[in-house]
């Protein structure tokens, strides 16, 4: 994996939500090689409802030839427990649609030979 560009959006930075980022960028790219660059975006948008904070996780995972864009809401009241909950969702979305991108390349060169 070529680089990782994490950001922080309506919320201050936290060490420990970067340090999770970079732990599941880390087993992503280790689990499927072609992996070109990981950014995540990390929110807390404003709303004005009354049911609590939005934990709002954007990754845009590189792979040779396309992007993978994934976003993830997380409705809860406790702000850092949500996102480390949307965080953990947004990753396995990835993981799920990469893993499919990846089947299908090794199926589509498994056909040409």
């Amino acid at each position: 994996m070529k680089g990782l560009e994490i950001s922080f959006r309506d919320i201050e930075h936290s060490d420990a939500i970067e340090y999770q980022i970079r732990e599941k960028a880390s087993k992503l790219a280790s689990r499927y090689e072609d992996i070109t660059g990981i950014r995540a975006v990390v929110g807390l948008p404003h709303n004005h409802s009354n049911k609590g904070n939005i934990a709002h996780i954007s990754l845009e995972v590189g792979l040779p030839g396309e992007t993978v864009a994934i976003t993830h809401d997380h409705h809860d009241k406790a702000e850092h427990e949500n996102m480390y909950i949307a965080l953990r969702d947004a990753f396995d979305k990835a993981q799920r649609k990469i893993g499919r991108i990846h089947n299908k390349r090794i199926d589509t060169k498994r056909r040409m030979h």
